[in-house]
């Protein structure tokens, strides 16, 4: 049952062509500025389904902004941070396709799908890093806050408050995956922990999604060790319901596995967090597109395949979600 306000039958009536003009396409990537203006258009357009709200602001004091999309009271949730490295620009990208044809879709059996849960979204949680990335340096990669007299950024994926500083190098400031002085050291972490803790009732996510790129994996914890986390084995069964149902549409192969065993060990990842943290029963890393030809510099044009992917792939994760009872 779809919220009184908008039916199906409006759905069509409120046609994307019929929308106005759009500050994203899909067909070039786009600036925070361009994102945030969309995201006033559809909280403006969907009052009673489309909900906004505030995570904090950045070192350099950009605000930190999501929404929520939700068509009935009381439903389980997926919450989705992306571009917490700034470079990953089709994170943002994808994330902001899926949140178009969540609320513009006209294939019914999607809605449907799409319509059961709960959605907390963030497509930029990395702000400053974005920001940076789009006017100075393309491949940077972590925040903007100075790390020493000489070097700039955490990476933000390495802040979180489980087995922070467990691996990896924590005296080099001027590294990479520089971690930060100490667990949530960063304001973007901080506040973002924050929020979901005095926000989001305990209970309410039942999937935790982390989107990354450039990979083409989907994966679960553990990040830090080898071994395998206590509901493997349903991970499993979600993650390759994603990678099925996402290789229909054009033949694109994702591998899934641990973090550890699939792409290589670290900690303090916001995935493993959710997971042994908050005690969220799902949580995956998604690695979009590609797998090396373009790296972090994907095409304009693979855009929109790589986001129609990803709302396919989430399509088969409800739907096997479901299927274990968790939503």
């Amino acid at each position: 049952m779809f919220i009184k306000q908008y039916t199906f039958r409006d759905r069509k009536k409120l046609s994307w062509k019929k929308f106005g003009n759009q500050p994203l396409d899909w067909i070039t990537y786009h600036t925070l500025n361009d994102i945030y203006h969309w995201l006033d258009q559809i909280i403006q357009k969907f009052p009673k389904i489309v909900k906004g709200f505030d995570v904090g602001r950045s070192y350099e004091g950009r605000l930190i902004r999501g929404i929520k999309i939700s068509f009935r009271r009381g439903r389980k949730a997926i919450f989705i941070e992306s571009n917490i490295h700034a470079r990953e620009w089709i994170t943002s990208a994808a994330v902001t396709y899926l949140i178009k044809e969540l609320l513009f879709c006209t294939n019914l059996t999607v809605r449907r799908v799409l319509e059961s849960v709960d959605w907390w979204i963030i497509p930029v949680l990395n702000v400053d890093g974005f920001v940076y990335t789009h006017e100075k340096d393309r491949s940077w990669r972590k925040s903007r806050k100075p790390s020493s007299p000489n070097c700039f950024g955490t990476d933000l994926n390495r802040n979180f408050d489980f087995q922070w500083g467990a691996l990896g190098d924590k005296s080099d400031p001027c590294s990479a995956v520089y971690p930060g002085s100490h667990p949530e050291s960063e304001p973007e972490i901080k506040q973002l922990v924050k929020f979901i803790n005095q926000n989001i009732p305990e209970g309410t996510i039942k999937v935790y999604i982390a989107l990354h790129s450039a990979a083409q994996l989907v994966l679960s914890p553990w990040s830090h060790t080898e071994d395998l986390p206590g509901n493997y084995s349903e991970m499993m069964f979600v993650a390759q319901a994603f990678v099925e149902a996402l290789y229909k549409r054009n033949g694109t192969e994702y591998s899934f596995g641990t973090s550890a065993n699939k792409l290589g060990k670290f900690s303090g990842g916001s995935k493993d967090w959710a997971y042994a943290v908050k005690g969220i029963p799902i949580a995956f890393t998604i690695e979009l597109p590609d797998k090396g030809d373009f790296g972090f510099d994907l095409p304009e044009q693979m855009i929109l395949p790589a986001s129609k992917e990803l709302v396919d792939g989430f399509v088969g994760m409800i739907k096997a979600v479901k299927q274990l009872g968790y939503i």
